[in-house]
């Protein structure tokens, strides 16, 4: 019995892992300055961009924008937020609500 519980639940969660995929809709956004940008390792037109929150943290997000880009410009990122992964961050062309 221990054994079959112990199963379903690795199962469930693998499953889950698997099937929990980024919200379409972007919860809020942020007013974010970019600091650096490069080709990502595997190229394809995957970028690394480095940018700067309003409360002084750096994250680097990996992602498809184009290359209009620069160290320097601002931007408008979009927090998809993920109930058990951790939340994901993309450019956002038009911000409908800054906070």
């Amino acid at each position: 019995m221990k054994k079959e519980l112990i199963f379903v639940l690795v199962a469930g969660l693998i499953l889950l892992g698997f099937d929990y995929q980024r919200p379409d809709k972007h919860s809020r956004i942020h007013k974010v300055e970019v600091v650096s940008l490069e080709d990502a390792p595997e190229g394809n037109g995957w970028r690394l961009i480095t940018v700067k929150m309003s409360d002084g943290n750096e994250q680097t997000i990996k992602t498809l924008v184009p290359f209009f880009y620069k160290p320097g410009y601002l931007a408008h990122i979009g927090v998809f937020e993920r109930r058990i992964f951790p939340d994901e961050l993309d450019f956002v062309a038009t911000p409908e609500v800054l906070p």
